[in-house]
């Protein structure tokens, strides 16, 4: 008979700790609403990963190729158009330059789908073409960032 009094409080205790937690919302960005750390270090260890089992070195991330991705993933969500050719009928070695990066070589990948950053690397991963750029070997920067449902991925190495 003397345990059955804390038992019965047991409940009424765990609804008290529980009722102390505390949500705390992580800082959002334009990239699909994930918070901008994960986006980084997400993107960058898949794209990393799959670099080094094809032998090659890791990319850095780039906050410049990141804003050029994005303001191209914005771009493609305006014209609800997946697309390599921008509103202004720029290309990726257009953008590129005129963030002010001083561009040898980059590529651009793009893709459209309601899975986020995972489905887009999925997808990007499952395309020969898409796959080349992401092993391209003398690349050593990258660039992620999503807008909605569209995606957009830039690798480049400077001059």
């Amino acid at each position: 008979m003397r345990h059955a009094l804390p038992a019965r409080l047991l409940p009424l205790a765990l609804s008290v700790a529980l009722s102390a937690c505390v949500v705390v919302p992580l800082p959002q960005t334009d990239s699909g609403g994930a918070p901008a750390r994960f986006l980084e270090d997400a993107s960058g260890a898949q794209l990393n990963a799959l670099r080094e089992r094809n032998g090659l070195a890791p990319l850095s991330h780039s906050p410049r190729l990141e804003k050029v991705a994005q303001g191209h993933a914005t771009d493609m969500a305006r014209m609800q158009k997946m697309t390599h050719t921008g509103s202004d009928g720029s290309s990726i070695g257009t953008r590129i330059k005129r963030s002010g990066y001083n561009l040898r070589r980059g590529a651009e990948n793009i893709a459209e789908t309601r899975r986020g950053l995972r489905g887009a690397m999925e997808i990007w991963t499952k395309s020969p073409p898409h796959l080349s750029n992401m092993l391209m070997a003398d690349v050593t920067e990258y660039g992620i960032a999503g807008s909605g449902r569209y995606w957009a991925m830039v690798v480049a190495r400077t001059k």
